[in-house]
């Protein structure tokens, strides 16, 4: 199997070679979305995108950056080889980050989500799994306008972190403000927040409007449908750890002085504002943007993109290659899965079907994207092998539905053309037919 996988590969490597080894540059055009990064994003933000939810962001309306090659030193290619490098694209809100292209991308955790306001807080900046780079705190206002002289920063939450907890059930009335000075204001009170969970890891308490948001329940997209459900599979998913308690201050938003209740956990800041709408009273921080900000601003990091000399091919390359990639990772686990098949077993139907779905939004996410004129007639060749391993998904599940073994295994010879196709288009050497045709069998069995 390693050695099929490494023919996928290949292809991919090549393919990446031609049209796209890493440069220093980022777009002006807005960037596109490979699929794994469009699930995520689709969970929690299409709903508000679309207006089926009144709440806060978790990513923001589109990414801010194409995508990026960061250092990491536990990074993974496809094959499982370490390669010292993830992809990342960064979001208002935060950070994506593939770091083992190998890994299963039907799974939740395939798409990580950096601890960047912990680096923020302690100005370390991350290199892998146990190497950092020391930098200076971000003197970044946490939360409200950028330009505000007198709203904490992530500087001024630094010190904060070795703070003792409150007591579980207390009413948070404490107040911090940009010099890190910490007192109490009794008019709080009236808010009702409190203390409501002791986490022990960090020896901190989550406020109990940032809690019940991140135990919240609403609308979703998964798996191609609107549900509601909760919002984060794990409340500590979206937001890590708390790195501190929960403080009010006062900062600028746009300009208007608000009083705000700020908590800082190790991928996100969560702030909670009493007179907003009741749907947007708990936001996420503009971490992502802040971040993107320190690391390539103040620490004077140069963003590495896909290499072209023409910036419109750069959306087309972020959607395309990482979703190809993404792609023949999850095969292994759907032929398997196909391969023994339990039609009585609602486990065994139950994950062949997200996988189908997945394999399917492959063909979406790419189907959406406009190719530039110089890579029109790649992407033509790449469609058509994906239209027809696309057709193969839907037949599958359409027999599943069915209880038809015959339509199963017309879907699986569709799918397998349709990867025959996209690796023709991809390196067409990589099938050129051995004399008694066993090495071409050997590469593509897997979905025969």
């Amino acid at each position: 199997m390693r050695r099929r996988r490494l023919s996928v590969m290949g292809a991919l490597v090549l393919f990446a070679t031609l049209v796209a080894p890493p440069l220093s540059v980022v777009a002006a055009q807005q960037p596109g979305l490979s699929v794994a990064f469009w699930r995520t994003w689709a969970r929690t933000d299409r709903p508000v995108a679309e207006g089926r939810a009144a709440r806060t962001w978790m990513w923001g309306p589109a990414p801010i950056t194409n995508v990026l090659f960061e250092e990491y030193d536990e990074a993974t290619d496809l094959s499982g080889e370490m390669v010292g490098v993830r992809w990342v694209q960064y979001f208002d809100k935060t950070r994506m980050e593939v770091t083992d292209d190998g890994g299963d991308p039907v799974n939740p955790w395939y798409v990580t989500n950096g601890l960047l306001a912990k680096e923020l807080i302690t100005g370390q900046l991350q290199l892998g799994h146990n190497r950092f780079r020391q930098g200076p705190p971000a003197q970044v206002p946490v939360a409200g306008d950028l330009n505000d002289p007198n709203a904490p920063t992530y500087a001024t939450f630094a010190p904060l972190m070795g703070y003792q907890p409150l007591p579980v059930g207390m009413t948070i009335i404490q107040t911090v403000d940009r010099n890190g000075t910490v007192g109490a204001d009794q008019t709080l009170a009236r808010f009702g927040v409190t203390a409501a969970v002791h986490v022990r890891e960090t020896n901190h308490t989550v406020a109990s409007v940032f809690w019940d948001f991140m135990n919240a329940r609403g609308t979703v997209y998964v798996d191609g449908t609107f549900r509601d459900d909760r919002l984060f599979e794990n409340p500590f998913y979206a937001t890590g750890l708390p790195l501190t308690e929960a403080y009010w201050t006062t900062v600028l938003v746009g300009g208007v002085p608000k009083r705000v209740l700020v908590q800082v956990f190790e991928r996100r800041v969560l702030t909670y504002t009493p007179d907003n709408p009741p749907g947007w009273r708990v936001e996420a921080g503009n971490v992502g943007l802040h971040y993107y900000q320190w690391r390539y601003g103040q620490l004077g990091a140069q963003p590495v993109t896909w290499d072209t000399s023409r910036p419109e091919e750069l959306p087309y390359l972020d959607a395309v290659i990482p979703t190809v990639v993404q792609l023949a990772a999850s095969l292994e686990p759907l032929m398997t899965l196909l391969r023994y098949p339990a039609l009585d077993n609602p486990a065994w139907r139950a994950d062949i079907e997200r996988r189908l779905i997945f394999a399917q939004d492959c063909a979406r996410a790419m189907r959406e994207t406009a190719p530039p004129p110089t890579l029109s007639n790649f992407h033509t060749g790449l469609m058509a092998g994906l239209n027809l391993f696309e057709q193969g998904a839907a037949k599958v599940r359409r027999g599943l539905d069915r209880n038809d073994p015959l339509v199963i295994l017309e879907g699986q010879q569709d799918m397998s053309n349709g990867l025959r196709a996209i690796l023709e288009v991809l390196a067409p050497e990589e099938l050129a037919y051995p004399r008694d045709g066993t090495e071409l069998r050997h590469r593509t069995d897997v979905l025969s």
